[in-house]
């Protein structure tokens, strides 16, 4: 069971430009999921007119290079971003090479910061929900390969990875599905 969880960015500032603006943000938002399991956290930035990247880096960038959402069993999301403020998150992810998952205007769901893992989170995506075996298929990869994408995908959050109990073969096998935001649950810090 999952649990549906937001932070609300513009809490901290319209137009949050420090690294102590951003530092105050992830403090709040590790708070919010400290100790918490099976959250889908959907972090909006509806309302934040602009920012700056050294605050993407110190909020965003450094929260999901320390993020492991495996042991969270967790999704992350982002949502709410304006043009300028999408490109401030992309240079920020590109800097330390971590995807995210970005929720667009009408649910459409997209990753940002890595292109070789984009291809892999949208046929994932396109799927709903997809064993490395089909994935490696659809995307005429090698499973150990798909294996690695999934790997960091998950551990970023981008994907949940749950375990098939109706395994055919009797080995472990893993099932990897996404959250889409659920913005009628708002927990916010």
């Amino acid at each position: 069971m999952t649990e549906p969880v937001m932070f609300s960015v513009n809490q901290l500032a319209e137009f949050p430009t420090s690294r102590a603006q951003g530092r105050e943000g992830r403090a709040r938002l590790e708070d919010l999921i400290a100790d918490n399991r099976g959250l889908d956290l959907t972090i909006d930035f509806a309302g934040v007119l602009a920012m700056t990247i050294s605050f993407a880096d110190e909020f965003l960038g450094k929260f999901l290079a320390t993020l492991d959402a495996t042991s969270h069993d967790m999704t992350v999301c982002v949502s709410g971003l304006n043009p300028e403020n999408a490109e401030t998150i992309e240079v920020c992810l590109e800097r330390r090479e971590v995807p995210v998952v970005v929720a667009e205007d009408g649910g459409h769901l997209g990753l940002l910061g890595d292109e070789l893992l984009q291809e892999t989170y949208l046929a994932a995506a396109a799927r709903g929900s997809v064993r490395a075996t089909e994935l490696a298929e659809d995307l005429s990869l090698s499973p150990q390969n798909v294996n690695n994408r999934l790997k960091r995908l998950v551990a970023v959050g981008a994907l949940r990875k749950t375990r098939n109990a109706g395994a055919a073969r009797g080995g472990k096998e893993f099932l990897y599905s996404t959250a889409a935001p659920d913005k009628s649950t708002a927990s916010v810090a």
